[in-house]
């Protein structure tokens, strides 16, 4: 049985399913289903169909113009213009008649799951499957079951469980579940998944579900479990008889043990049987840069496989990066290091200008994985050497301020519009293990997956063994090596850092001004210092989503509080 997701055929009848409402019953038949799941061929568009919306959370599949839109609301890039979906948000934050920080919207999540439940409960109608294939197909609907609810609790919390299509007659009103509901839900699928799932798959059928990949979607769940935002008995904002739904209920020490375990499952899994592993080669620009962009490759568990350019390539158009809100700000800047593992000297607010040389050698002196992301002002991008189309002179259209632009994903992709999004990298799992170390105090462990994945980018070993301190030198490492792949938003909020209202999610947005306080140029630069860009807005009750008001008005579901 052949599926290539790389080639996303829709089929049309399943497709119209459940568009305005998340509860709405699809426009079909029995006849339309058993036509649809008759013969392996006609069900591979079906299982097509609910990888392609079920791995889609917080990309551009339905042609959004903001494709980057975590990355915009964490100071990470700019908002770009005025209609794109962050502007709103950055500015006046998240409110339950607007736009929220999944593209897609609360409902849209039913869909992807319903095309998961309708695959499941109907595979075992194809003639001509074997009993094995038919197995294999419900243990990927339940990983990617898990995987969808996995990222809907990290936004909103407790949400309702729908884990099967409903037949007209049944009562279509379920409520909210509890975190912990939630939680187990997702752990249980994933394990249910991985004893049937493969380790490895033959490369015709490559970006199918393995063993690792729902290994690591449970090691994903089980980590924001142990971070302080659900796990506690005081939550965000008090919800009273409620308080269920968006924590924990308790502040057990025991799930940074249980996270760790479950990020070295995963990762044995993906080494040993697998065939994934960290790239590491000894030149960490290349490493890194193919580890994050090239289609395929070892260090990728799990991606969105899509060749669309015009659904990927939306936020990277050599010419179109500002518009769409893909300019560097200080806040992800500072968390890249120099070459030799020290912090680079930035301009502060108020200081003199500096001579453009100054940015130029700056710049160069950054640590590798900036390289791979970002092309500096008045520079050629390192991360396609040689090639016309990523040359200063393709650059601009205009003069802007920003401390950079984006160019990650496209590690030597030369023309090639679309690129294969990493959701979960053999990285993540070392980082996730060094995390949990630190948290339940077993420091040398810590340092040893946390090096991992540091020394590969060519920096010195980190040493620090105070707690605390170390703390922070995780958070700043998945800030560098993750960015823009769907975790910083998620994490600052569920490590619910000091100053996510002080330059991270609110407050002043600091970058950089050109030219006495102008935009920069493609040639002739003469200085810059750092400005600000904007006033965020936080406000406590943005540590997770709100549910859309017109879902709350049917008196299902209970609003998050605050909203």
């Amino acid at each position: 049985m052949k599926l290539n997701i790389i080639v996303l055929a829709l089929f049309g009848l399943l497709f119209s399913a459940c568009q305005d409402d998340f509860l709405q019953l699809p426009i079909s038949s029995a006849t339309t289903v058993d036509s649809v799941f008759s013969t392996t061929v006609k069900a591979q568009s079906a299982i097509a169909e609910a990888y392609q919306k079920n791995l889609s959370q917080g990309l551009p599949y339905q042609g959004f113009w903001n494709s980057m839109i975590h990355e915009n609301l964490t100071g990470g890039l700019n908002y770009g213009f005025a209609w794109t979906i962050s502007q709103g948000i950055i500015i006046t934050g998240m409110n339950a008649n607007g736009s929220s920080q999944d593209m897609d919207g609360f409902n849209y999540n039913y869909t992807t799951i319903r095309q998961a439940c309708l695959v499941k409960e109907n595979i075992d109608k194809v003639r001509d499957m074997s009993a094995a294939d038919k197995a294999m197909v419900k243990a990927e609907m339940k990983a990617l079951l898990a995987y969808r609810y996995g990222q809907m609790l990290t936004i909103w919390g407790g949400v309702p469980l729908v884990s099967r299509s409903f037949q007209a007659a049944e009562d279509l009103t379920v409520p909210r579940s509890s975190v912990k509901a939630v939680l187990d839900s997702v752990v249980s699928w994933c394990d249910q998944a991985a004893e049937v799932l493969p380790a490895k798959w033959p490369d015709t059928f490559s970006g199918r579900m393995t063993k690792a990949a729902a290994l690591s979607i449970k090691a994903k769940a089980l980590m924001y479990a142990a971070r302080p935002l659900f796990n506690t008995g005081t939550p965000y904002l008090d919800f009273g008889v409620n308080n269920a739904l968006i924590c924990l209920g308790n502040n057990d020490p025991s799930r940074w043990t249980t996270a760790a375990q479950a990020a070295e499952a995963a990762l044995a899994e993906a080494e040993n049987n697998g065939g994934f592993r960290l790239i590491n080669t000894g030149n960490p620009l290349d490493d890194y840069g193919t580890a994050t962009s090239t289609p395929g490759n070892a260090e990728v568990i799990l991606a969105y496989k899509s060749n669309e350019s015009w659904q990927m390539n939306t936020f990277y158009n050599v010419h179109n990066w500002q518009a769409y809100g893909n300019v560097l700000l200080t806040t992800q800047l500072e968390a890249y290091y120099k070459q030799d593992g020290t912090d680079q000297s930035w301009p502060t607010m108020g200081s003199d200008p500096l001579p453009f040389s100054d940015y130029l050698s700056k710049m160069k002196d950054m640590e590798a994985r900036f390289k791979a992301c970002f092309q500096p002002w008045q520079m050629d991008a390192w991360n396609n050497p040689g090639d016309n189309s990523w040359s200063n002179q393709n650059t601009f259209q205009w003069e802007l301020t920003g401390c950079a632009r984006s160019t990650k994903f496209y590690y030597k992709a030369g023309s090639r519009g679309w690129f294969e999004f990493p959701i979960f990298r053999v990285a993540s799992l070392y980082l996730s293990a060094a995390e949990a170390y630190n948290e339940s105090g077993q420091t040398a462990k810590a340092l040893e997956r946390l090096n991992k994945v540091h020394q590969r980018a060519g920096l010195p070993a980190i040493t620090v063994t105070n707690q605390a301190a170390l703390r922070k030198i995780i958070q700043r490492e998945w800030a560098a090596e993750f960015f823009a792949e769907n975790y910083r938003l998620q994490d600052i909020k569920h490590w619910k850092l000091e100053n996510i209202g002080s330059g991270i999610i609110g407050g002043s947005i600091r970058t950089f001004a050109f030219n006495n306080g102008n935009g920069a140029k493609m040639t002739g630069n003469t200085n810059y210092q750092s400005k600000i860009e904007y006033q965020g807005f936080w406000a406590p009750r943005q540590y997770l989503n709100p549910f859309p008001q017109y879902e709350v008005n049917k008196a299902i579901i209970v609003q998050n509080p605050g909203y």
